[in-house]
């Protein structure tokens, strides 16, 4: 019963520490090999999908230059394992606070929130947890910059 206390909590910080990264502003390449696999994907709210370490890494980037600040809250985590493939869902409550953008002065510190559910699937690699998938459903969202984020996501197709 330890052993799986163990194994869900380094499946659950896998997450916890990927978005401590975002927000604070210092995500990398070795943060994201630490978190997903090689073949990793990511499912955006808008159903487009990023695949490979290396496009997660650049996707999350030029995702989140766009705020001066971000903060991740991930809460009511359940995680089902089974042998070595595990399923995650979890709530997601993400601020963002826009930077200053020349091409959108009206955006100048003001701020999104959207609330939402991860779903996540995780697999051993070498005896070690990484995320094979990562979904984020968003239930609900207000805040400045809507059309922003929307325009932002489609033009990642």
């Amino acid at each position: 019963q330890l052993k799986a206390i163990v194994e869900k909590t380094h499946i659950t910080d896998l997450l916890i520490q990927y978005f401590a990264a975002v927000d604070d502003k210092c995500l990398d390449m070795e943060i994201v090999k630490a978190t997903f696999t090689s073949d990793a994907k990511i499912i955006r709210p808008d159903d487009a999908e990023i695949v490979g370490q290396e496009n997660i890494l650049d996707g999350h980037l030029n995702s989140f230059a766009r705020f001066t600040a971000t903060h991740h809250v991930i809460t009511n985590v359940i995680v089902n394992i089974n042998n070595d493939s595990a399923t995650l869902r979890s709530n997601i409550i993400a601020n963002h606070v826009w930077a200053d953008n020349k091409n959108n002065p009206s955006l100048y510190n003001k701020h999104f929130l959207a609330d939402g559910v991860f779903s996540a699937k995780a697999i051993k690699v070498d005896d070690h947890w990484r995320i094979s998938e990562l979904k984020n459903r968003v239930i609900w969202r207000t805040g400045d910059g809507m059309k922003e984020i929307l325009n932002f996501e489609r033009s990642k197709d």
